[in-house]
């Protein structure tokens, strides 16, 4: 019986750790969304996090410890929700919407706002870009390796499919920059209703073996 609660305690104090980490990494990509990396600091985010700096500390020593940490957050939570999404897939139509959906939502989320914030230092900080650019490198894979094999799975071919996944991310990556950081705007909606209405251009059924 003994054993047994020792047990639960553990797996409630892992729990609690967890829920810790998760409060500090959101906290910390709120803030750079909303003050950008200049304005981002430990202090900040514990405070942000509703924990005491010395908490923030024990998991999290130094900011580009806590950077790496947000960054890795935010990538897994998207590889999470792009496996969901992908497994439910049935026809190929709903294949092209579900993954330009998805992509849409990665793109405009404010998560992508805090990454390119931490993108654009690590172009001028190379200890942070040594660090932070295989995270991202590596998570942008899996992404399109989970919609790679979606749409093939939907019936598309392989090589269209790449090209149709890359495309589409030069394009939402296009739009993100100019209505973010640029002096005009681009109409998101519109726009990406003409790409999906391109897609079958793009997009060719496979082949049988």
């Amino acid at each position: 019986m003994a054993t047994q609660h020792k047990a639960v305690t553990r797996r409630t104090q892992a729990e609690r750790r967890q829920e810790t980490q998760a409060a500090i990494l959101t906290a910390a990509l709120q803030s750079l969304v909303e003050e950008g990396y200049a304005g981002f600091s430990a202090i900040g985010v514990a405070a942000r996090a509703g924990v005491s700096r010395g908490a923030q500390e024990h998991y999290y020593p130094k900011k580009i410890d806590l950077v790496t940490a947000a960054t890795a957050h935010a990538l897994d939570e998207a590889i999470a929700h792009a496996r969901a999404t992908s497994s439910t897939i049935g026809s190929p139509e709903t294949a092209i919407d579900e993954f330009l959906a998805e992509s849409e939502a990665f793109f405009f989320a404010p998560a992508f706002t805090a990454l390119m914030e931490i993108v654009i230092v690590a172009r001028s900080d190379k200890a942070l870009a040594k660090i932070v650019y295989p995270v991202l490198a590596s998570s942008r894979r899996e992404l399109d390796r989970i919609w790679l094999d979606a749409l093939v799975h939907a019936g598309y071919a392989r090589a269209d499919a790449e090209q149709f996944i890359e495309l589409s991310q030069y394009l939402l990556r296009g739009i993100f920059f100019v209505n973010t950081w640029l002096p005009y705007h681009v109409q998101r909606t519109a726009t990406l209703e003409a790409w999906r209405k391109l897609a079958p251009l793009v997009l060719r059924p496979s082949r049988p073996a």
